[in-house]
């Protein structure tokens, strides 16, 4: 977005998917809400609800609908105020793996049509935490990153990191970080879910190469689907693959795997009289 813009945090959602799920998740961000005569009755079932949080409506014509949406749109548009994205602390990731939270990370995403990419496969896979890096969240109020994620952007939960690397090292004890790259890794097999025991998943996923300062906090790294040769997808064609198969993942046991299988191991040398 221009520095210029006075108003560096308004974003303008077009069409009423992006307006009623702002309504529902973000419904303080709503400033104002225009819309055309002809579309105005499908409006009325939330008058009351404008009303009490005190967002104005008006009616306007087909030109100046487009005018006020600065784009295409011929139904309704919403214009809103976002706050800026909180910041990710420690604590944050044990109250996420506690509510079985599994985290989407955005490292370097400079494509507004990428991280709407992003936010659209998760919302369809039900993935609600989006952490955003240094290097993606100037995104956080690019409109047309909103206008893209046609709704999804209002389902997540931001966060910013501005120091990842640093971060993920001092949550490694609770976290446990799948990357995916273009040029390195496993592939990834989407009839076999990640598993790992007992730890907090968070998928990051690169704008570009891995950056070498996250890679020694990353535990498994898969490359981008695809074979090795063959032209390759773009990050918006494979967001939502390896959301997917990211989201199929079975959440971790409250006493984890790896516990399980200590005590089961110690329980066989107890029982053996020969051991």
């Amino acid at each position: 977005m221009n520095t210029q813009d006075p108003h560096p945090h308004r974003l303008i959602l077009r069409g009423i998917a992006p307006l009623l799920a702002c309504l529902k998740h973000h419904p303080k961000a709503l400033r104002e809400v225009v819309a055309t005569a002809a579309f105005a009755p499908n409006l009325a079932e939330y008058d009351a609800t404008f009303a009490e949080l005190g967002v104005k409506t008006r009616i306007v014509g087909a030109m100046e609908l487009a005018q006020t949406a600065e784009g295409p749109c011929s139904d309704v548009c919403a214009l809103t105020m976002r706050p800026e994205p909180g910041l990710a602390r420690i604590s944050d990731f044990a109250e996420w793996r506690e509510s079985k939270e599994s985290i989407v990370i955005a490292d370097g995403v400079t494509d507004p049509a990428d991280l709407a990419a992003i936010a659209r496969g998760m919302a369809a896979f039900g993935l609600k935490r989006l952490l955003l890096s240094g290097g993606t969240e100037k995104l956080a109020h690019d409109p047309e990153a909103w206008h893209l994620a046609r709704g999804a952007m209002e389902q997540l939960r931001l966060m910013r990191a501005a120091a990842l690397g640093g971060l993920l090292k001092l949550v490694e004890d609770r976290c446990c970080v799948v990357a995916l790259s273009p040029d390195m890794g496993r592939k990834i097999d989407l009839a076999v879910p990640v598993r790992v025991p007992a730890r907090h998943l968070a998928l990051l996923i690169p704008g570009g190469r891995l950056d070498p300062d996250i890679q020694p906090r990353v535990e498994h790294c898969y490359r981008f689907p695809g074979l090795v040769g063959q032209p390759p997808l773009s990050l918006a064609e494979i967001a939502p693959l390896a959301l997917a198969w990211f989201a199929s993942t079975p959440q971790p046991r409250a006493d984890g795997f790896l516990s399980r299988k200590r005590a089961r191991h110690a329980k066989d040398k107890g029982s053996n009289p020969a051991s």
